[in-house]
């Protein structure tokens, strides 16, 4: 079997045997926005309305709450919902997706950085990403602003934003990658 039909199928597992371990244990964080399943590391993120739950899988015990200090995000129907993706080492980053603005969540520590991205162009703009995805064959962050629908690169030390020339269809509804798919976490 291929690693990643064992990686889909494990994650499905531990996603469908959490669900009522994760509802009661984030419901003080707020409504769930998103969620990833890192199974090599064995955790579960979920991002809410207030901040990031993190689960041992194994255990089905929350780790630890974490805040977003200064975290900004409009809510629907103002905006798409901000993401929440995992990268290379585990670590988690979630956008803002009203200003360019990334907060890193270390794998280890579970400190927060906040990261003030510099882009390239449309500073006049109100720039924020509501997908993001990590991808390893080009060692980037690949993102989604959500407002104008533009594709954008954010290297891996979360500092530049550099505009593509992509821009995709509007969406009908959010979390749509407007048939750009990017096949990565």
């Amino acid at each position: 079997m291929s690693s990643r039909f064992l990686f889909a199928v494990f994650s499905a597992a531990l996603v469908l045997s959490l669900p009522v371990c994760i509802a009661k244990g984030a419901e003080s964080l707020g409504p769930q926005v998103r969620s990833r399943v890192d199974a090599e590391r064995g955790r579960v993120w979920i991002l809410t309305s207030r901040g990031v739950a993190v689960y041992d899988a194994a255990a089905h015990e929350r780790l630890r709450r974490v805040l977003l200090p200064g975290w900004i995000n409009a809510g629907e129907p103002y905006g798409c919902l901000p993401d929440l993706t995992l990268g290379p080492i585990g670590e988690a980053v979630i956008p803002s997706n009203v200003i360019p603005v990334l907060w890193r969540i270390d794998p280890i520590t579970l400190a927060v950085t906040k990261h003030e991205l510099r882009l390239d162009t449309d500073n006049d703009k109100d720039v924020g990403f509501t997908e993001v995805r990590y991808s390893p064959e080009q060692g980037e962050f690949i993102a989604v602003s959500g407002m104008h629908r533009t594709v954008w690169r954010i290297d891996r030390e979360l500092r530049y934003s550099h505009k593509t020339a992509q821009q995709l269809p509007r969406a009908e509804n959010c979390g749509a990658w407007g048939g750009w798919t990017h096949d990565s976490n």
